[in-house]
């Protein structure tokens, strides 16, 4: 090999490896931005149902609460709507592998919570009266008032 052959090898190996630093680079800050993107859905999904559930009564949690006849009857339904199609958001969102499977975890154990006391069964009985959120959806919140397989 000449001399000009070398210089030709080790440029070609040096631009090789530049490539090679340049697509780390460049996957370690797609990798980066996901997670920092999966923070912030996380973030502002959490912000709004926290804004929902501070809203209902203090004694929605008891075994005896009712919602029919409730003092803040439309006031209550109101924030249940907006908890269901969160909920539905959530479950759309998960249904297309838009959502980390940790946090899918940790909302679904929410809704699967949620559905096992008295109000929101109430709730979800009389908004799927005039309210169709699918199939699908529906099957899912009806069945999580069951314990998990």
């Amino acid at each position: 090999m000449t001399t000009s052959d070398w210089i030709a090898l080790g440029s070609a190996a040096a631009t090789f490896l530049g490539v090679v630093v340049a697509l780390v680079a460049i996957w370690l800050q797609i990798r980066k931005m996901n997670q920092q993107l999966t923070i912030q859905q996380f973030s502002d999904y959490t912000k709004r149902y926290q804004e929902i559930i501070l809203r209902f009564p203090e004694d929605i949690n008891t075994p005896t609460f009712r919602v029919n006849g409730h003092a803040s009857y439309e006031s209550l339904m109101r924030n249940m709507r907006a908890y269901f199609d969160l909920s539905y958001e959530e479950w759309y969102l998960n249904g297309r592998g838009l959502i980390d499977g940790r946090i899918w975890d940790a909302w679904e154990d929410g809704m699967r919570a949620a559905m096992s006391k008295p109000a929101f069964r109430q709730a979800w009985s009389i908004i799927r009266t005039d309210t169709s959120f699918g199939r699908e959806f529906e099957a899912f919140l009806d069945g999580l008032h069951r314990p998990r397989p």
